[in-house]
């Protein structure tokens, strides 16, 4: 994978986790009239999750494009 491809991988990732911060504040409005707080809990968790695994696949990405720019004799 290139530097572009790397970044523009990071780019859609946080793209992702903007609009999964999103929904996480659509729903907390939609809780103040839900009647199934375990079903929103649920709801809340798995927003949670996917953004806590986005955010990891993301620094591993830049992870690997720091490591590359150390390795470049150029830089």
């Amino acid at each position: 994978m290139t530097d572009h491809e790397r970044l523009a991988t990071i780019q859609s990732y946080a793209w992702t986790l903007e609009l999964l911060g999103e929904a996480l504040v659509q729903h907390d409005e939609m809780l103040e009239c839900e009647h199934n707080p375990q079903l929103s809990f649920r709801n809340t968790a798995g927003i949670h999750q996917a953004i806590r695994i986005i955010s990891r696949l993301a620094s591993e990405q830049c992870g690997k494009v720091m490591e590359l720019k150390g390795q470049d004799p150029g830089d």
